[in-house]
């Protein structure tokens, strides 16, 4: 009789987080990996995929009460692990006074989102040249947070970023992507951002967490045959708020 060895590799490390509340998501999700291999679920929201086929592989998740997601990344045998944040969907529990926005695009359509809240405002601690593959700045609150919108004073236009491994009291962090732009540290400004994605029929739906005032102005950009589109609309706090793009 032959005995052949099996050798399990792994092939993507994963942690998933609650998009609202930044906290580890530690069950009902389902996860499954589209490139073949099996996954293995961890304590914690962590989750191993292993044997993976290819370079490049595709997940999707399941969850009641979070939005389905389809992501594609490499395949990095554990180099590094993947930060995957997933937003909630109307089933998700509300808790007195929570602010919910629910609106229409064009199916599938990822729709970025911020406001101009002062308490959460961020600063840079040095200026930010083009290019480079990281940033620094000084993040406030307790939550954790991946995504943010930075700019200039007194100009609407900027860009979002995410960082990697952004936790603790870190106050230097990987970009998922170099900026566009250079950014100087007496001249910018960094909100806590968040987006979501539109399902099959068009719909999508966003919880704001900490609403700065009664009436705020919440900024909304997607992109559109390749150019981004920007508007703005109007948020009244503890309320649920329709906005369609």
């Amino acid at each position: 009789m032959l005995i052949h060895e099996t050798k399990i590799r792994l092939s993507k490390a994963l942690l998933f987080l609650d998009a609202f509340t930044g906290e580890p998501i530690s069950s009902g999700i389902r996860v499954r990996s589209l490139s073949g291999g099996r996954t293995e679920k961890k304590g914690g929201g962590y989750f191993l995929i292993l044997d993976a086929v290819g370079a490049q592989m595709e997940i999707e998740t399941e969850s009641p009460i979070y939005q389905r997601r389809q992501l594609s990344m490499p395949i990095d045998y554990g180099a590094e692990l993947s930060e995957v944040f997933l937003y909630p969907s109307p089933a998700y529990p509300l808790g007195a006074g929570t602010t919910v926005v629910r609106g229409m695009a064009r199916p599938g359509q990822t729709i970025r989102f911020y406001m101009e809240d002062e308490q959460a405002c961020c600063r840079l601690i040095g200026d930010y040249e083009k290019g480079e593959g990281q940033i620094s700045f000084y993040q406030k609150g307790a939550r954790r947070k991946n995504f943010w919108h930075i700019g200039r004073k007194q100009r609407k236009a900027g860009e979002y970023f995410d960082v990697k491994r952004a936790d603790g009291d870190a106050e230097i962090f990987k970009l998922g992507r170099p900026l566009k732009a250079a950014y100087n540290k007496k001249d910018t400004v960094i909100y806590p951002a968040q987006e979501t994605a539109a399902d099959e029929d068009g719909a999508f739906y966003l919880l704001l967490g900490d609403v700065p005032k009664d009436v705020c102005i919440l900024y909304y950009s997607f992109e559109e045959a390749g150019k981004e589109v920007c508007g703005e609309a109007e948020i009244q706090r503890a309320q649920e708020n329709h906005v369609d793009i």
